[in-house]
Formats: C-alpha cells, sequence, structure tokens
C-alpha cells in the first residue's frame, strides 16, 4: 500500500505528521495500492484537482478531506472518495505540519519571499504555535511588502494602511486572523495573513495597525510547491502541482 512507500514514510519524517496535533488527520486520508510513480500536489483535496489526478498514484494537499471525528461517509465525503478508491489514488494531507515548518512551511517561505527574516514563534493552538514573527533590515512601505507577495503568488493582495513603514511583522497564512490581537499585543508593525475577512479587517482598523491580506490559497501554494521539489529531488517519480486557485 501506498501508505507504506518511502514517499510517505519520507515526508512522515520531515514535517513531524505525528508530533503535531491539528483539526485534520495529516498524512494518508486514504491509502491506495500499487507504488506511487506519479505524484500530484495541490493545495485543496477539491473535486476538480481530484479529477485532474486520477492518472498519479498519490496527490498531496494542503487541505485534506477530514476534519474533526469522521462518522459517516456519505454525499460529498463519499463522492470524493469514491474518485479516489476508483482510481486507485492515495490522498496525503499536510495541514499544520506544512504551515508551521521552519525550512519548507508557508509561513517562513512567505517572509523569505517578501525580504523578512524570521525571529520567533508566537499563537500557540493545540500545542503547537502556528505563526511567525519576521524582521525586515530596514523600514518597508506596507505597499511595497504587498507588493512584494504579490510578486511571488500572481495574485494582488489587499493592503490596510498601504503608506505605513513597518519593520517587524507577524505572519500566519491561510486564515489567519484569529492570530492578530496576539501579534499586536507583541508589537508586530503588520500582520500578513491569507484570507481577507470582515471582522479581521474591522480589528485592523480599531487597532490602527496595518494589515495584509494575500488570499488564502494563494499564501499556501508556497509550502506545497517547496513540500514537491523536496519530494521530486529525493525520489525517482514524476511530481506535478496542479493549479486550482481560489478567489477568497
Amino acid at each position: 500500500m501506498i501508505s507504506r512507500s518511502e514517499i510517505t514514510e519520507f515526508m512522515d519524517d520531515l514535517l513531524s505528521i505525528d508530533d503535531i496535533m491539528d483539526d485534520t488527520v495529516n498524512g494518508i486520508q486514504v491509502d491506495a495500492p500499487g507504488k506511487p510513480e506519479k505524484v500530484a500536489f495541490a493545495v485543496d483535496a477539491r473535486r476538480d484537482v481530484i479529477k485532474r489526478a486520477v492518472d498519479h498514484e498519490l496527490l498531496v494537499v494542503h487541505h485534506g478531506l477530514f476534519w474533526g471525528d469522521i462518522d459517516r461517509l456519505r454525499g460529498r465525503a463519499y463522492e470524493l472518495v469514491s474518485m479516489l478508491i476508483k482510481n486507485d489514488v492515495a490522498l496525503y494531507t499536510a495541514h499544520l505540519p506544512l504551515d508551521i515548518h521552519p525550512e519548507i512551511g508557508n509561513n517562513v517561505l512567505l517572509a523569505e519571499s517578501i525580504g523578512a527574516a524570521p525571529t520567533d514563534t508566537f499563537m500557540e493552538y493545540r500545542g503547537t504555535e502556528v505563526s511567525l514573527m519576521a524582521a525586515f533590515n530596514e523600514p518597508t512601505s506596507v505597499d511595497e511588502i504587498s507588493n512584494r507577495l504579490g510578486d511571488v503568488t500572481g495574485e494582488e493582495p489587499f493592503a490596510y494602511l498601504p503608506d505605513r513603514l513597518v519593520k517587524k511583522a507577524a505572519i500566519m497564512t491561510g486564515k489567519g486572523g484569529m492570530a492578530l490581537t496576539k501579534a499586536n499585543e507583541l508589537d508586530a508593525d503588520v500582520f500578513i495573513t491569507g484570507e481577507k475577512t470582515y471582522m479581521t479587517y474591522n480589528q485592523a482598523v480599531d487597532m490602527e495597525m496595518p494589515v495584509i491580506f494575500g488570499g488564502h490559497h494563494a499564501t499556501e501554494t508556497l509550502g506545497i510547491k517547496e513540500l514537491m521539489k523536496v519530494v521530486g529531488s529525493e525520489f525517482d517519480c514524476i511530481t506535478e502541482f496542479i493549479s486550482a486557485p481560489s478567489p477568497i
């Protein structure tokens, strides 16, 4: 089975899958027979992504299918799992382990992409600090940081207080608005996350704190693409990134 393959065991080890508590099942979520010779990588295990992955033996994603307790396999869950099983495609998920990895994680890669150096972590969630602090060598405008992020992701971020000069950035990719208050308490000059939400924006206005929303999907393509490079360099397999952007 693919769950016992060298590739999945390598990713389990690299990402410390068993050591990080999460709201999802990390590692193999759906197993399949055979050897993973063609491996697809994507942000989401969405219907359109799975359809494009049916000629692969393994699909590796950031957002998998199972969140919380699994008590029934019906409706959408049944249909998507059936697509995987009927085509002998295994599904591997790396959520928080890929967000926080110190070398190929979404947070650290976002920091590096905007020219900031990681300095610390913060915002404990289920025993793990899931957000990152980073610093710029010199004061940089929020607008410039936003432009750098957009150049990397290919999507235009939204920036609040774009003219403000900042040095200390708090980062939590994806839907990271929960970390805004803590970032403010720790004297971050700007908060950078993915998903633009009404309440996070309102909180930023009340705090008079610059915020950059880079897009949930856009800010979380970084880690999965880097994981694909690592797997491709370590194993004799064909790798492919399946791009399926979301406007949210």
